[in-house]
């Protein structure tokens, strides 16, 4: 999620009390929040539940949000919270699995022979949505707050609660096994 001049006016237009304003906040972030969910979760009704878990925390936690520019932190941090969350309960597994070091080793990737493709910024945009999509969880959120967030490791280690190395460790992963679909 990137910080605009429209979402500075309309938190600017939510904290002076504008609640209407909070159905321009949900226009405007909608489709990001709606990507975000869904390449973590699979399930149509399941997602559809999230999201509305997650603006509604919003609008809970309205009073929490003390400026404009920080609107995007705010938003993320309530977002992949609520993300994690999800991951606790439903890949809980998973996440026990990358505790014993199951994600550690790299996968291999495949030496492909022949030509080269080239694809224009928007392709290779939709190409990585959807190869992320198809990683592992923990590796997908990663990702969308490393790659497609532009989050820093620290940050991105804060809003998925785990430590920086947890979070480089899946980051080359993720890399990898991206780099793995793309040569497939």
């Amino acid at each position: 999620m990137k910080h605009t001049y429209e979402l500075s006016v309309i938190i600017r237009e939510l904290l002076s009390g504008n609640k209407k304003a909070f159905q321009e906040l949900y226009n405007l972030t909608a489709n990001d929040v709606y990507f975000h969910v869904k390449t973590i979760v699979n399930n149509d009704a399941e997602a559809a539940r999230l999201i509305v878990k997650i603006y509604k925390s919003m609008a809970m936690r309205l009073d929490r949000l003390q400026k404009p520019e920080d609107a995007v932190k705010w938003m993320n941090k309530i977002m992949y919270g609520h993300l994690m969350d999800w991951m606790n309960v439903h890949c809980g597994t998973m996440l026990m699995d990358e505790e014993m070091g199951r994600f550690d080793k790299m996968p291999a990737v495949p030496i492909v022979e022949g030509g080269m493709t080239m694809y224009t910024e928007a392709e290779t945009a939709a190409l990585a949505a959807t190869y992320v999509s198809q990683l592992p969880e923990v590796h997908a959120i990663t990702g969308l707050a490393y790659f497609f967030d532009n989050l820093e490791m620290q940050e991105t280690a804060e809003l998925l609660q785990c430590d920086e190395t947890r979070i480089a460790t899946r980051t080359k992963y993720a890399q990898k096994l991206v780099e793995s679909y793309c040569k497939d």
